[in-house]
Parts: C-alpha cells; structure tokens; sequence
C-alpha cells in the first residue's frame, strides 16, 4: 500500500518554552517509519525565542503560535482544528513535548486501529526516560469515587509483562492516537482542565459515546513526566487538585460530591503529607530541590476552598503562585 492509500495522521505536539525537550520530541518523529503524517506544533505562547528556533531547523511542519499560554487542553485544541481542517485526516495523535516515540509505534498504532472497527482511541506503553526506565503508563482504569487514575504497572521495570493488547479505561496524554470519529462526535478535549486530569474526562466521553479505548503496547514511547514542570511544584500541585475537584463534580451524584469534598479536605489534612512521602520514597520523579511540604499542605487546602469560584488559566494560577510566595515569606520573616 503506497502512504498516499494509508490513513492520514496529524502528529500535535504542544510546545511550552523547553526548546530541548521539543527539540528531541520532532527529532523523534522523524524517524517515524509510518510514512503518510504531518506534524503541528502548537507554541502556548512561550514568549522565549524558542518557537522562532525551531520554525527555523523544521520548516516542514506546522506551527501554530497561541497568543496566550491556553494550558494543555486549549492549546492542544487550537491544533486539532487545524487538523481537521484537512478532510483527508483520518487520526490526531497527541505526544507531549517531552516525551519521544519508537520509530515502528505510529504504524503499529494505526494498523491496531483501522483493524478493529470498536476502537476510538489507542493508547501506547510509556515508559520514564531516565534509568531503570520504569513504566509510567501501560493501561489503567479511573476511581470515579476517589478521582483516581489506577495506572496498571505504574513504577515497574519493563519485563513484557505487559505486552499483550487490551481494553482499558483511559489512555495518557502523553501518547494518544484519537480517529476523527471520535473527535467529530465526542469533541475536541474538555477545556475546563487547564493541566492534567483532561485525559481521564477525554476518555470517559468517548467510552459514554460507545467507543472503546486500547492499550497496544507496540506503540512506545518514553516520557520525562516532569518537563514541563516540577511534579511537586505548588502551583503544580494546586492546579492538580483543582482539576481533581472539577472530575469529581462532574462525575459523581450530586448530593454525593459535597459529602466527597468534605473527606477529601479531611484526607488533606490528615494524611496527604504521608502519603506524598511514600510516593517520594519511591524515586520516580528527580528532586532538584527539598520538597516543601508546609506549601504542598496550603495549596491543597486552598484549591478545595477556591473549588468553582472561577475558571482555571494561567492567571488564576499566577494569583495563587504570589499569594503563596507572600504568604510564605512572611512566615520566614517572622520566624527570623
């Protein structure tokens, strides 16, 4: 079959300052062996130089240039339309900037999807970039009582032991092969998530609309996981709860959620710190600097306080980064 007669694939890939890792990721697709793709990239207005660069050393593709950092949803979005644009387009795969791609995964990927009718959405194996090279994603399910992604592997070496296809329950952003179908019918990703947590309500519309979701384990990828940011960042940590908040509201009955939100700011209290602990003791992310803990503490208190009083964006969350920087510094002047 000439690339002319295989499925047309856009390859989004949305660009935020880290000129490096962007840099590796297209290096990547270029080895890409699947010959009929074109490659979009979104700069989330990184304001750096960085996006001018790389127009310049990969002039074959796309790049489109966000006037205001959209978060990842938003700005994904701004590139799927323009995919779909193209009445030629068959799949959008999204790939972190990040992450990077095996040369043989997009055809597995895709030979997967146009070979079972059922599917909607491929995920792939996503493996840590660093050494032992641990898995990071290779299928999973969503806890809609704890607003939990339950990630099958997740911390384990790769042995193969999960080399096998399956169904599963949500696929990773980082590695994401979506059919025009589902995108034409489900819509584009939920924009009320500004980073993080899209992927599960992504996946949950598209199972509630009758497709199914797949793990093909042939298409591989590796992901730095924190490129883009430090996983235990406060302003980080802040916008992950406020998306847990938004998933749960959504998802659970309506005279549940309030009684939900009220463990969840007692488990917060209580027990988050041990439990971020043991996920330290794991070392699965780097430490480039000693986890502030006191701030973790405040900034998931404060996300359920804020809970529904305004829309997540870069500047909502720029407004909790000074309120904790004040706050903070005060308390060290005090205790000086």
């Amino acid at each position: 079959m000439t690339s002319d007669h295989l499925p047309l694939v856009y390859v989004v890939v949305l660009h935020w300052k880290n000129y490096v890792r962007t840099r590796a990721a297209l290096d990547s697709i270029a080895q890409i062996s699947y010959p009929n793709y074109r490659v979009l990239i979104v700069d989330n207005f990184s304001n750096d130089g960085s996006v001018e660069k790389l127009q310049s050393e990969f002039p074959q593709h796309i790049f489109i240039c966000n006037e205001e950092n959209l978060g990842f949803s938003r700005g994904c979005n701004a590139g799927i339309r323009e995919a779909l644009k193209d009445d030629r387009c068959a799949y959008v795969m999204l790939m972190n900037n990040d992450a990077t791609i095996s040369p043989n995964s997009l055809a597995a990927a895709v030979a997967f999807a146009e070979n079972d009718a059922s599917s909607g959405v491929i995920g792939g194996k996503v493996l840590l970039s660093r050494p032992p090279y641990t898995i990071s994603y290779a299928g999973g399910q969503i806890d809609f009582w704890r607003g939990q992604a339950v990630v099958r592997g997740f911390g384990e070496v790769d042995r193969g032991q999960y080399d096998e296809p399956s169904e599963t329950g949500f696929v990773s952003g980082a590695l994401m092969l979506i059919k025009r179908a589902v995108l034409t019918k489900v819509g584009l990703l939920p924009e009320e998530y500004f980073f993080g947590v899209e992927e599960w309500e992504f996946s949950a519309r598209a199972r509630r609309a009758g497709f199914k979701l797949f793990y093909v384990p042939s298409f591989v990828g590796s992901h730095e996981a924190d490129g883009s940011h430090w996983n235990y960042d406060p302003k980080f940590v802040y916008n992950s709860y406020r998306n847990k908040l938004i998933f749960q509201q959504t998802h659970l009955p309506r005279l549940v959620f309030p009684v939900w939100k009220a463990a969840f700011a007692f488990y917060g209290k209580h027990f988050a710190r041990r439990a971020r602990q043991r996920l330290i003791g794991k070392k699965l992310f780097s430490l480039p600097q000693p986890v502030e803990f006191d701030q973790l503490d405040f900034a998931l208190a404060r996300a359920i306080e804020d809970h529904g009083k305004n829309e997540l964006s870069e500047a909502v969350l720029n407004s909790f980064e000074t309120e904790l920087q004040i706050r903070f510094q005060s308390r060290t002047a005090s205790a000086n």
